[in-house]
């Protein structure tokens, strides 16, 4: 009686997690398409997606640091998202919910990290004011990206993991 009571509750969490979850994917489109920074220095200005950052690294000669760009901010949002949709999808009664658990886990533990980006260009806006010789400039992109990470953060959170054990209670099978 009482999991007949708490799966409506539940049905809404997982149907406003999913709701979340495919508007950070929608999000993560032009904050992957749009520049996120335009670079002005000495009157040049150098505007560039996510990726156009990972390939100047490479170019400038540090492959470490264009890893970790390429990593933290092209392939751990795409990872998230994917992640978090085999979850839900395979949601209630997960056939593995000790491993499911861990990798929401994981994905609700590097979310806090996922603004990193955002406040990295925030930090270089402000820093980087010097008249006509360099200045940095937030574009469009980052705040789709930011969008994109607080949605995916959002749709986490709004996911009820109980339902990782519990029976479907929606096909018609006896509770």
């Amino acid at each position: 009686m009482t999991a007949a009571i708490e799966s409506p509750h539940a049905d809404r969490r997982r149907s406003l997690a999913w709701a979340l979850l495919v508007a950070a994917a929608v999000w993560l489109v032009p904050a992957n398409l749009l520049p996120i920074m335009t670079l002005d220095t000495l009157g040049r200005e150098q505007a560039g997606t996510i990726a156009d950052g990972v390939l100047r690294l490479l170019r400038s000669g540090m492959p470490g640091l264009a890893l970790v760009v390429f990593t933290a901010s092209l392939l751990i949002p795409i990872l998230k998202i994917l992640v978090l949709a085999v979850i839900y999808w395979r949601t209630p009664a997960h056939p593995r919910p000790r491993g499911a658990i861990r990798a929401y886990r994981l994905v609700y533990w590097i979310g806090r990290w996922s603004m990193l980006d955002v406040f990295v260009v925030a930090l270089l806006a402000g820093l980087m004011r010097f008249g006509v010789l360099a200045r940095a400039v937030p574009e469009p992109g980052i705040t789709a990206f930011a969008l994109a990470v607080v949605l995916t953060m959002l749709s986490a959170h709004a996911f009820v993991t109980s339902q990782l054990w519990e029976p479907d209670h929606g096909s018609g099978a006896n509770p």
